[in-house]
């Protein structure tokens, strides 16, 4: 087998988008912090199989089976086989993990799918030779995150991404994120977000029933 890993962050939004149209566009541009160290590994192997047009896929998150997961990425890799058409092609073998709990408010959908679409990226690369200049490696890596999670199409890039056509804003898109450098203040490279991990249990704090 082949293999491929990516390791990808969340981000958290300065300027939040409110709202998507069409197939996952923003109904206003947006800008985040990539945050380095709440970050998703995932690791694609492959290896060939007969071409029957169909998705092959087992998923392993954090050392064990998942099915929902694995149902959610398959439903996935079938929804953008028309931009990686070789999928078909391939046994597919995934497994991902966090570096914080899953479910807790840190946008996990956000690094996975960034971190996903930068292995299927570099797979076509590896595969077809295409890609080979890093801008549009990661403009189709941010178009395909877009497509699965809005917000990872900004976790393809470090510090600062924006999303979201604006006219003032040059190569800005709705398709995908870029990475946002203009006039960006010293200070903002002293920003730290701290996330305080109380506890790695599900539906830990349960809201209080009301009283007749």
């Amino acid at each position: 087998m082949k293999k491929i890993t990516w390791k990808s962050p969340s981000n958290i939004a300065l300027i939040k988008y409110w709202g998507k149209h069409g197939n996952q566009l923003p109904n206003n541009p947006s800008i985040s912090f990539t945050l380095s160290n709440a970050f998703t590994t995932m690791e694609l192997q492959y290896e060939p199989k007969s071409d029957d047009g169909k998705i092959s896929l087992s998923f392993e998150f954090e050392g064990k089976t998942n099915q929902p997961f694995e149902d959610k990425i398959e439903r996935f890799l079938i929804k953008i086989l028309d931009q990686f058409p070789f999928l078909s092609a391939f046994h597919l073998v995934i497994k991902s993990e966090n570096s914080f709990p899953h479910s807790t408010g840190i946008a996990s959908s956000a690094s996975s799918m960034s971190a996903l679409a930068l292995c299927l990226c570099s797979m076509e690369q590896n595969e077809t030779g295409n890609l080979s200049q890093k801008e549009d490696f990661f403009q189709k890596a941010s178009t395909i995150a877009r497509l699965g999670s809005g917000s990872a199409c900004r976790s393809v890039y470090p510090i600062l991404g924006q999303w979201g056509y604006q006219e003032t804003i040059s190569g800005s898109s709705d398709e995908f994120a870029i990475p946002y450098s203009q006039n960006i203040h010293p200070i903002f490279n002293t920003f730290q977000d701290a996330i305080l991990i109380v506890s790695k249990k599900k539906n830990l704090f349960q809201v209080p029933q009301a009283m007749d």
